[in-house]
């Protein structure tokens, strides 16, 4: 077996010591995206974004499956121990046991000035943030990035206002390199292999 095939294999789930659960997302998630994603404080810099019902959730993962599918790998659903967030909605996955979603959160390709990198995605509900959830999602994704696609860099990108984000980036050894080239309202961090 390769590395980057272990690696796969790898991603497809894992749990960490405090209970939380990275597991491949399923089309039966989208109550779940839609707990985290169709509240307007997840979306505080980005307000158009609140998914309107768990319809738009359903149409949200579609890119995020469809990577899985052609990559072995992407955003990962992130579920909670449900003690941590006793009203949070149940995994969807039998194997998920006594865990809520928390909302998404890994790496998957993206095109960024022309060139291949890794983009980082964590987005959380407000109930479940606060938990070190993105330190971990970013952890994790550094971890298996240079097995997934060595020589490549992964990126954050985020709101130049949005102060938590870039924090959690910076910490995890990401530089601010300022405006992604080409827009006014993206700020871009970079951290290279």
């Amino acid at each position: 077996m390769t590395t980057a095939e272990a690696a796969r294999r790898r991603v497809l789930r894992i749990t960490t010591h405090a209970g939380v659960l990275l597991r491949r997302p399923r089309e039966a998630d989208a109550a779940g995206v839609f707990a985290a994603h169709g509240d307007p404080a997840v979306y505080r810099y980005d307000p158009q974004e609140t998914h309107a019902d768990v319809e738009q959730s359903a149409r949200f993962l579609v890119p995020i499956l469809d990577h899985w599918a052609e990559h072995g790998f992407g955003y990962w659903a992130a579920l909670l121990p449900a003690a941590d967030w006793p009203d949070g909605v149940r995994g969807a996955d039998v194997a998920d046991g006594a865990r809520v979603f928390a909302g998404l959160g890994g790496i998957r390709h993206h095109i960024l000035d022309g060139l291949p990198v890794l983009n980082v995605y964590y987005r959380f509900a407000p109930a479940a943030q606060g938990r070190g959830l993105a330190r971990i999602v970013v952890e994790q994704s550094l971890a298996l990035a240079p097995l997934l696609a060595p020589g490549t860099d992964v990126v954050v990108r985020t709101r130049p206002a949005n102060a938590v984000a870039r924090h959690v980036a910076e910490r995890a050894g990401f530089i601010d390199e300022g405006l992604e080239p080409g827009t006014t309202d993206m700020q871009l961090l970079r951290h290279r292999f």
